[in-house]
């Protein structure tokens, strides 16, 4: 943005609509970046090859001094024979010479800018990461530029920056993502999640690893991949789910069934001797509201199971089934209390 506004003050100043404190702006930036004063000269003197070197010569030195002369104030000495110049409020006066050259210049200058310009923006933008989000109650399918295919679950967040794919395939991701990634021998793809990489070269696998949970889990469907961390890694294969502990910041594997872990991908979700704590907090990502548990005694129940899509209240009544609780509405929050 600031390069955008110095530009447009330089074809402000060669249309001669430009006031004299814009053109102090315009100066100090200019005066303060020798790079690329250097360059607005160089190519000053190419595009002006047909004009007298002389004459290319001075009419530069010329538009460069009354710029800066501008700038801070200076007036030309001028002989009482000549007329005092009236300027408008806030508006600097073009001489004859400075709008005649300034059919040479505004070519240049533009290219001066939009030059720096690309370059920084180009730059800024290689960092600016895509983001790809699924809100609380909803699920994202996106299809990476490499042709990998990736399912986000509710309340989750994938990003990448412009260079994906440039030397390896590099994503970030905040939630769960279910990815099946293009194969690819000469370029990694990794997903990053905090301090834990997984790297693979073209495989299928889970990666849950929402903030608030305590483990980032992966499990493995197809191929292999690469765990790792600043202190350890190691390696899948299929039908593996591996746990790392934030915390800790220890790693463990055990046998699963794959296909359970996904199953949140066709609307049903799975759970293996997980506490009725995270089951809420999964609940409520996906249906997209606020579940409150009043008694701790109720936070430590255990259940595994699948339960289908089919609404809230349906998921609730599944899990009740083998739980002691009961629940309430109040003001749209789910308060579970002990039976």
């Amino acid at each position: 943005m600031e390069k955008e506004y110095y530009k447009n003050l330089a074809e402000k100043y060669f249309a001669g609509d430009i006031t004299e404190v814009e053109i102090s702006e315009l100066a100090g930036w200019i005066r303060n970046n020798a790079q690329l004063a250097g360059w607005w000269e160089k190519e000053f003197e190419k595009s002006a090859a047909d004009i007298n070197p002389a004459l290319r010569d001075k009419m530069f030195a010329r538009i460069k001094m009354e710029v800066l002369k501008e700038s801070s104030g200076i007036s030309e000495s001028r002989t009482p024979q000549q007329p005092a110049v009236k300027r408008t409020p806030d508006k600097a006066l073009i001489p004859a010479w400075a709008r005649w050259a300034a059919m040479i210049c505004i070519p240049i200058c533009i290219a001066f800018f939009t030059y720096n310009i690309l370059s920084i923006s180009n730059t800024d933008k290689a960092r600016s990461p895509f983001i790809v989000k699924a809100d609380k109650g909803d699920k994202a399918t996106v299809v990476l530029p490499d042709g990998t295919d990736v399912i986000l679950n509710s309340a989750s967040q994938l990003s990448y920056l412009s260079d994906f794919g440039r030397n390896e395939r590099r994503v970030q991701l905040e939630g769960e993502g279910y990815f099946k990634v293009a194969h690819d021998t000469r370029r990694t793809f990794i997903v990053q999640v905090g301090e834990l990489e997984v790297k693979v070269m073209g495989t299928v696998f889970n990666v849950c690893a929402y903030s608030n949970d305590q483990d980032v889990t992966v499990v493995l469907l197809e191929g292999k991949v690469g765990i790792h961390t600043p202190s350890t890694s190691t390696t899948l294969s299929p039908g593996e789910k591996i746990n790392y502990n934030k915390s800790t910041r220890k790693l463990s594997t055990e046998k699963v069934y794959p296909d359970d872990y996904v199953s949140w991908t066709k609307g049903n979700l799975y759970f293996q001797n997980e506490s009725l704590e995270n089951i809420m907090k999964a609940l409520s990502r996906v249906y997209n509201v606020t579940i409150r548990i009043d008694s701790p005694k109720i936070s430590e129940e255990r259940f595994t199971g699948t339960i289908p899509g089919g609404g809230i209240q349906n998921a609730l009544n599944i899990v009740m089934l083998t739980s002691p609780f009961r629940y309430e509405v109040e003001d749209s929050v789910i308060i579970l209390k002990e039976k």
